[in-house]
């Protein structure tokens, strides 16, 4: 009982908890149309503020139009790795490797990986490696889906009928010499046309090395994981089973 209590408690404090990205003055509005996508965690459990949780991590996802941020948390006892040489994501049944922080920026395919301690956390970004690159003068992302119409009728319709699509991302993951694929999927939940003024444009950490733009505040993906820490996390821990998941 007092475990489930627990949990309760740390998964009601973790809801909500998002913050929302940091904004740029120096912003030009696009042609046509701008678009707002919401997300759904649907496996492997459903969840609308795409948090997850298990006996060896706590993860929680936040969407943006290029990239998906998280922020990890090891849980279980032995140290943890992603192992992104295997990682992916899939749009609709297309599968593309990622880029993360660590070769955001960089020509090269390798990346490493952070060593995570029992209780250690990190935060992350992975975007398709495909829908990265320099074009000479800046680095350019692609949306994950079209988030402007460019004052197309036709791309304006296609737009709206993403609502229910899919995207997959598969995290494989070391509890010591352990590996599990964690594999998570979302789905867009709801579509909405948003006028100009409201988009609040994000700012990219780390900075594009190329960028021109020197922006104030921070890109936040959820602060939950500390806060609860602090709250009462440790309780928690100590309360439930850590191991290594298991296939």
């Amino acid at each position: 009982m007092r475990t489930k209590l627990v949990r309760f408690v740390v998964l009601a404090s973790l809801a909500g908890l998002l913050m929302s990205c940091g904004t740029t003055s120096q912003f030009t509005p696009g042609k046509g149309n701008k678009y707002r996508y919401a997300y759904k965690l649907m496996y492997p459990v459903e969840n609308s503020d795409l948090l997850f949780h298990d006996d060896s991590i706590i993860i929680q996802f936040k969407f943006d139009e290029a990239a998906i941020r998280f922020q990890l948390q090891n849980i279980s006892n032995s140290y943890l790795a992603i192992d992104w040489n295997k990682a992916s994501m899939n749009i609709q049944g297309r599968h593309f490797a990622l880029r993360h922080v660590s070769n955001l920026y960089s020509d090269s395919s390798s990346s490493a990986s952070v060593l995570l301690p029992p209780l250690g956390y990190l935060r992350d970004i992975v975007i398709p490696r495909d829908n990265i690159y320099n074009d000479g003068d800046r680095w350019v992302e692609m949306d994950l889906f079209p988030t402007t119409d460019r004052k197309s009728v036709k791309l304006q319709e296609s737009i709206k009928k993403n609502v229910g699509r899919q995207i997959g991302l598969l995290l494989p993951m070391m509890f010591g010499s352990t590996e599990y694929n964690y594999e998570f999927n979302f789905q867009v939940d709801s579509v909405k046309r948003i006028l100009w003024k409201n988009y609040e444009p994000f700012q990219r950490i780390p900075e594009p090395p190329s960028s021109k733009h020197q922006v104030s505040g921070s890109d936040n993906v959820t602060t939950a994981i500390i806060a609860v820490g602090i709250l009462g996390f440790s309780a928690y821990v100590l309360s439930v089973k850590k191991s290594p998941p298991s296939e």
